[in-house]
């Protein structure tokens, strides 16, 4: 058990900090290149973490056989599901995920099992020798044959997570008094948050029988209750330490490393560090959804919009994750900072067996938002309109109501930059 902690930073320098000094964290830091990262994070007697995913995107897990990983001189703890002292369950929505999952794998994200060893070469062959009996499922990948599938069911008797929509008026009735309508489809597809630094955390326990956890994510809180949830534990017994994020986007957000090294430090008594390599990083953590979009705007020819039509399909993937909370936001951004008297947003949610989608920057608006840009200014052109003008035309300013019938906050100004653009470049209003 570890009674007083030194950290040291692996960082050029040779950084070594007392817990609690900030000097690695500062802006100078930052600036010479020696700030310190989870990644760079040593204790003494450390092991190294590694997780088994499932090779299959769906399958049942028949058992899985850890003696032969056990027995590698090295290895200092396997750990499945059943080693899990509290509840295995985690979401931010929908409780639908595990931390290591125990009955059935909906997608190659999922973990079966996790690994302590000396070495990072002893723990790869750890993972390599344990033993899996599963029995691979029907994979559904497309959103569209996810919500005709009665068969390839993920959760429970639909893949349809949620539906959602926005009625503003008659969209039906304004579209048809339209002198223009630009009807297309536009597809959003799944983004990787690439970030620089990928995900990596370092758990030790303490001689009280606490835990600390250091890492770099959004909300020590949110990982503080899910490490107590885990372990059955009050959630005085966790210390989480906010280390300086290489870079997040959104994308480390998942509550589960931590509760991994945590597991593996609690079991070993030995502090316990994470860090994913790109391979493990690209496929361990969640996207940006896709989206498939069927757009339909009318306006006449005063260049004035009359309606919207927009039909949006979202791939969650195989968790809900915040997907209902980014398709409504994504929902109330589907006709841009513009002025209509009529819209119909439709939305749907789908589970597939693809990696789980998740929060990233902009919260499901920028594929919207391309496909209301888009379509603007393809009416401008067919209207014979300039596209700052036609925005200008149309554009939202302080008081007025958006698609939710509730009146723009003030403080927009989009008429107002526009305006400054048109004059940079000499067009007339």
């Amino acid at each position: 058990m570890m009674s007083s902690m030194k950290l040291e930073f692996s960082q050029p320098g040779n950084w070594v900090a007392q817990e609690g000094q900030s000097s690695l964290y500062s802006q100078l830091a930052k600036a010479c290149g020696q700030m310190g990262f989870a990644g760079d994070l040593v204790l003494p007697g450390m092991l190294v973490g590694k997780a088994l995913r499932s090779p299959y995107p769906h399958c049942r897990i028949n058992q899985i056989n850890a003696h032969r990983a056990q027995e590698i001189p090295g290895v200092q703890a396997v750990l499945t599901a059943q080693d899990i002292p509290g509840e295995n369950v985690i979401g931010k929505t929908v409780e639908d995920q595990q931390f290591l999952v125990s009955e059935r794998a909906r997608s190659v994200m999922d973990a079966l099992a996790i690994v302590a060893a000396e070495t990072e070469e002893i723990a790869q062959a750890a993972l390599e020798s344990i033993h899996l009996d599963l029995t691979p499922l029907p994979a559904v990948f497309d959103p569209e044959d996810a919500l005709k599938s009665k068969s390839d069911l993920l959760h429970n008797d639909s893949n349809l997570l949620q539906d959602f929509q926005i009625l503003y008026g008659d969209a039906e009735a304004a579209m048809s008094e339209a002198e223009v309508v630009v009807e297309n489809a536009y597809y959003f597809p799944w983004i990787e948050h690439a970030f620089l630094e990928t995900e990596a955390a370092l758990a030790a326990p303490n001689s009280d029988g606490s835990l600390t956890v250091w890492l770099g994510c959004h909300n020590i809180y949110a990982e503080r209750m899910q490490l107590a949830r885990a372990f059955g534990w009050p959630e005085r017994r966790f210390r989480v330490i906010l280390v300086p994020a290489g870079g997040s986007f959104g994308g480390k957000d998942d509550n589960i490393i931590s509760v991994w090294a945590a597991l593996l430090a609690n079991h070993t008594g030995r502090p316990v560090r994470f860090v994913f390599d790109r391979r493990e990083s690209i496929r361990g953590h969640s996207k940006r959804h896709s989206q498939r979009i069927q757009h339909r705007l009318g306006a006449g020819s005063d260049g004035r919009l009359v309606a919207a039509q927009v039909n949006i399909l979202f791939d969650t993937g195989a968790y809900a994750h915040w997907g209902a909370s980014i398709m409504r936001f994504a929902c109330l951004q589907a006709t841009g900072p513009y002025r209509i008297p009529a819209a119909h947003v439709k939305s749907q949610i789908v589970y597939t067996n693809n990696i789980t989608a998740g929060a990233m920057r902009g919260w499901g608006t920028p594929g919207i938002e391309f496909a209301m840009e888009s379509q603007m200014d393809i009416l401008a052109e067919k209207l014979g309109f300039h596209p700052i003008q036609l925005r200008w035309i149309n554009a939202l300013k302080d008081g007025d109501e958006t698609i939710t019938g509730r009146p723009l906050p003030p403080g927009c100004r989009y008429r107002e930059t526009l305006e400054a653009v048109a004059r940079a470049e000499g067009i007339s209003l």
